[in-house]
């Protein structure tokens, strides 16, 4: 008698293990929680920008602050400057929807639905991961200023190599027009293009 209580005892204890296991089987853990929290809340603010009316537009600010190099206009716009510091932020609101795998180099999705592609340095030598440093994960979303990237400007220089920064627009969300902004000299945070409705092209034109 006192074995079958043992034995019934012993049951009862495995199946409410079991049953612990499975329950924690199929929860999230916390980061992945609030990460897919943080999704939800950008795909929301994408819509909402969809639902705006026609007529509106959207600044990209720069990344960092320097000495504007190069403005490079048509299908896929990009500004190139020279930084004076080691530290790259984010351009606006928006997601890191890809992290290259040296770590110098994002798409990055605005939240206005503005494709980026932000690159610091050069990409061409392998070697050269050791001077970059990302502070981002990929499809983390952040907001406009966020620290994306450190990374040794002199390091570079040494090893011949680079230490600009490009940004250039993949795509726009409703197909608009870019507008260069920046001048000689900017601030980071300061806006270098000017992102805008099909709408705005012609009067960007004409400006």
């Amino acid at each position: 008698m006192a074995l079958n209580v043992i034995w019934m005892m012993a049951v009862l204890v495995f199946g409410f293990m079991v049953g612990r296991i499975s329950m924690y089987g199929q929860e999230e853990p916390p980061e992945q929680e609030e990460n897919a929290s943080e999704g939800k809340k950008f795909a929301r603010r994408i819509r909402g920008y969809r639902a705006e009316e026609k007529g509106q537009s959207w600044s990209v600010g720069s990344p960092v602050s320097g000495v504007m190099t190069r403005q490079l206009e048509g299908e896929r716009p990009t500004v190139v400057i020279y930084p004076d510091s080691d530290r790259l932020y984010a351009p606006a609101g928006g997601k890191i929807t890809r992290l290259f795998p040296m770590g110098n180099s994002f798409l990055f999705t605005t939240e206005f639905g503005t494709e980026l592609y932000i690159q610091a340095g050069d990409i061409n030598d392998d070697l050269l991961v050791r001077h970059y440093r990302p502070r981002v994960v990929q499809n983390e979303v952040v907001g406009k200023g966020k620290l994306l990237l450190e990374f040794d400007r002199k390091g570079l220089e040494a090893d011949g190599a680079s230490a600009e920064v490009a940004v250039c627009v993949e795509s726009c969300l409703y197909g608009g027009g870019v507008r260069m902004t920046a001048g000689e000299h900017v601030k980071a945070g300061e806006e270098i293009l000017q992102i805008c409705e099909p709408s705005q092209q012609e009067a960007f034109s004409n400006g």
